[in-house]
């Protein structure tokens, strides 16, 4: 029997992968779900189990599975991180650094306070106004005061309804939050951004509002 050349097991790892999609999607396997052993997969999909495990890296790889020793495969909760590792990757070889993603942040929660005001700014205030005094009260706990700021920013984008624009904004603001701490301004003029940020989207004044979202960004 002729070997496998390089390319063609290239080819049907590949394969493999876009059937391994396709089985999660048609069998509704959720975030955190567990896929069938690998005996099985490979039995179902007539493929040897090195190229399956081939595939499985592959999509482990690209955050849509987790892998467990002992365990097996798992969907990822979270699907998005090797993008904001490549992105990162991508800042520090042009030598702009964080400064860049932190514009990407910006621009997902400023694009979405436009867009909720435009359907009537059904922003959460009361939750708003609740985080922002945990946020305060949180002083001394950098990773309680770091949640409390990704849930306050996380509460401005959820009014959208849209889970994809919600996970991907999750993603910059966490990583914003936690790259740069909860100490980018002082925190009486964290707080204080804070207040006005909230306000501001009350008034439905959106200019004003992403300026200051601008300012406590230090952008």
């Amino acid at each position: 029997m002729k070997p496998i050349e390089t390319a063609e097991r290239y080819t049907l790892s590949k394969l493999v992968v876009h059937k391994l999609k396709q089985y999660i999607v048609e069998h509704n396997i959720a975030p955190g779900d567990k896929l069938p052993a690998e005996r099985e997969l490979s039995q179902t999909m007539k493929v040897s189990r090195a190229i399956l495990r081939e595939a499985l890296r592959s999509l482990e790889s690209a955050g849509i599975l987790e892998i467990r020793h002992g365990e097996g495969a798992f969907i990822s909760a979270n699907s998005l991180s090797p993008l904001l590792e490549q992105l990162s990757f991508a800042a520090q070889l042009n030598r702009k650094g964080g400064r860049e993603l932190l514009e990407i942040r910006y621009l997902l929660e400023a694009s979405a306070v436009d867009a909720v005001l435009e359907q009537g700014g059904n922003f959460p205030f009361a939750e708003l106004e609740r985080l922002n005094e945990e946020w305060a009260s949180s002083a001394g706990s950098e990773s309680r005061q770091t949640e409390a700021e990704v849930n306050l920013h996380l509460a401005v984008v959820q009014p959208l309804l849209n889970s994809s624009f919600t996970s991907l904004a999750e993603l910059f603001i966490r990583q914003a939050a936690s790259s740069t701490g909860t100490d980018r301004s002082p925190a009486a003029a964290s707080y204080e951004q804070h207040s006005r940020y909230i306000r501001l989207l009350r008034e439905g004044k959106a200019l004003e509002a992403k300026a200051v979202l601008r300012e406590h960004l230090a952008l």
